[in-house]
């Protein structure tokens, strides 16, 4: 995700997303136009309280998502960063809770957003008027933020509070499906009421719908992973090239190989990984040494394959050379992966 960095607490580096300055001046005009209590039309000091509420509304996000992070690594989940854009907000951990940690870390957000709220409820009251008028506002859309956020739906808090709730009953995969039927149930009805009332509600209930659609998938693909190694999906039958193949010789290797990124390797070590996009409109008779890429990511055979599809997912790399003792002994695929999912979903259907 394109961003920049802002500042680093407690360890979490904090980015904005380049979108965020967009959807700033979008709400700065929002709140410039909308009739009080959900904007300053008409109201004195008007443009300077919408610049002023739109910062303060992700500023509301970024504790929002603290919060969470906060409670994740109490529990000792690793938080990587968290990062605003223009949907609001997420922290980035390098794994997630599961059970009650889940509801904890899930409940956290809305809970910080309810006391934001409060307190400006409170400062709603005071007898400066501008104050008054901008708190009136504020406690209002966090509020909003809160009880939207407990929907109980992926990718929503409240889906997830609700997956820690029925984790004490249930297996994690039931507990999953449940909480996903529920947010699928629940974005089906706001879709149809969103069609005649508002259709704001039914672009949120296609997000929601494939949001629980995503969360599923994910946690059937992790619950097979987790039994499983690197050794176990990796192709071991590798096709490999020498750093000293040119890139015409390399074009006509993948074509008759058919794969797209290649181990490079010398003297039976492994030195580097090229692919097709590496040497897309280079010179011939460029040797890929001065292509490949040298910073390499590896794993060794008895990585958890869950790590290893952690590690995809964060990188984007679409392979993950695996070695032993220094030896290149496999490699690891996206397609790999998609197989195995395909592999799951024939097998869950047939078990049906």
């Amino acid at each position: 995700m394109a961003s920049v960095r802002l500042f680093k607490i407690f360890g979490i580096d904090v980015k904005v997303h380049y979108s965020l300055f967009l959807i700033l001046l979008i709400l700065v005009w929002v709140f410039y136009i909308q009739e009080f209590p959900y904007g300053f039309r008409g109201r004195e000091y008007a443009l300077q309280l919408s610049v002023i509420a739109s910062i303060s509304l992700f500023i509301s996000v970024f504790l929002h998502e603290l919060g969470h992070s906060l409670v994740s690594k109490r529990f000792g989940y690793n938080v990587k960063e968290i990062i605003l854009f223009i949907f609001g907000g997420v922290a980035v951990l390098e794994r997630q809770p599961r059970g009650l940690q889940e509801l904890a870390v899930s409940i956290t957000g809305p809970v910080v957003s309810l006391s934001i709220a409060a307190i400006f409820y409170l400062l709603s009251f005071s007898s400066n008027q501008i104050l008054a008028d901008f708190s009136a506002i504020f406690f209002r859309i966090n509020a909003i933020i809160a009880i939207f956020n407990l929907i109980p739906a992926f990718p929503l808090d409240g889906g997830r509070v609700l997956r820690g709730f029925l984790s004490r009953y249930y297996s994690p995969d039931k507990s999953t499906f449940i909480a996903s039927e529920t947010g699928k149930a629940i974005a089906i009805f706001m879709g149809v009421f969103g069609l005649f009332y508002n259709l704001w509600l039914t672009i949120l209930a296609i997000f929601i719908y494939l949001g629980a659609n995503e969360e599923e998938k994910m946690t059937r693909l992790e619950s097979m992973l987790g039994r499983l190694k690197a050794r176990d999906i990796m192709t071991a039958d590798l096709k490999t090239v020498s750093p000293y193949m040119t890139v015409g010789e390399f074009m006509e290797f993948a074509f008759k190989t058919k794969h797209l990124g290649y181990p490079v390797v010398e003297n039976g070590e492994l030195v580097g990984m090229i692919t097709i996009h590496d040497v897309a409109g280079k010179p011939e008779g460029i040797l890929l040494k001065d292509l490949m890429s040298r910073d390499l990511l590896t794993v060794n055979p008895d990585t958890p394959a869950v790590e290893v599809f952690r590690l995809m997912n964060e990188t984007g790399l679409g392979r993950i050379p695996v070695t032993e003792s220094g030896n290149l002994v496999g490699i690891i695929t996206k397609t790999d992966l998609v197989r195995l999912m395909q592999i799951q979903e024939v097998l869950r259907i047939g078990r049906e």
